[in-house]
């Protein structure tokens, strides 16, 4: 019986050590991208999974592999996800979208006298291969999000007799945040290969359309005129 007990004891363990493995990735994953459709789906595999395993559908050491083949398909879909991303820079705006095909387009355009700040985001991997994000934030607020930070503190007291108890208790709570350079995939240039290359030249096309820079523009192109008339008398 013991050895009956500690089996089932090591299962159970196993199985919420599975569950710890897939949800907690699926929680951070959504949080970041501000979508709970990553819980929702990961959270669905876990449950299947379980009734899978009471009902002796398969066997604790096929999670596992299960598991692996999971992390194969997610590699292998997020690279697809990636290169549906796609962007044009022309000389006026920035064309960026998600292109799924049957699952959806997704089409953004935004001139660049509309951005107000431009931000590149390369993590550890981007500075190994080489690609980035690049985010352009506009007044409106699209490519920004908010990371709030939560502290909370209580305390209480309590004193019974004979069965019959009075507590009372006391809590405080605050809450910060901030603004962040974010946004879904189809709003900004997710996965730019070469980010630092593209981020330049954006730069530069958002400083020709500053206001000193058109005013500088309109002298020189008065100064030529000026020039051309006096010559021609």
């Amino acid at each position: 019986m013991n050895i009956v007990g500690n089996s089932l004891i090591a299962s159970i363990l196993l199985v919420a050590l599975w569950w710890l493995i897939l949800i907690i990735p699926a929680v951070i994953f959504a949080l970041l991208q501000i979508s709970s459709k990553w819980v929702i789906l990961y959270t669905l595999i876990a449950v299947i999974g379980t009734y899978a395993l009471t009902t002796h559908k398969i066997a604790l050491g096929h999670i596992w592999l299960i598991t692996i083949g999971l992390g194969v398909l997610g590699v292998i879909f997020t690279e697809l996800y990636r290169r549906a991303h796609k962007y044009i820079i022309t000389d006026k705006r920035i064309i960026m979208g998600t292109y799924l095909g049957l699952f959806g387009t997704y089409e953004r355009d935004i001139l660049y006298s509309k951005i107000e700040d431009l931000v590149l985001k390369q993590g550890f991997l981007g500075k190994i291969f080489n690609y980035g994000t690049i985010v352009p934030a506009t007044a409106s607020g699209l490519g920004t999000g908010i990371d709030v930070a939560k502290a909370e503190a209580g305390v209480g007291v309590g004193a019974g007799k004979e069965g019959v108890g009075v507590g009372a208790g006391i809590a405080v709570g605050g809450e910060r945040g901030v603004v962040m350079p974010r946004g879904r995939s189809w709003f900004i240039l997710y996965g730019v290969p070469d980010p630092q290359r593209i981020y330049d030249l954006l730069i530069a096309q958002m400083q020709e359309r500053e206001p000193a820079q058109y005013l500088q523009k309109q002298v020189e192109l008065l100064e030529k005129l000026v020039e051309k008339k006096e010559e021609e008398e």
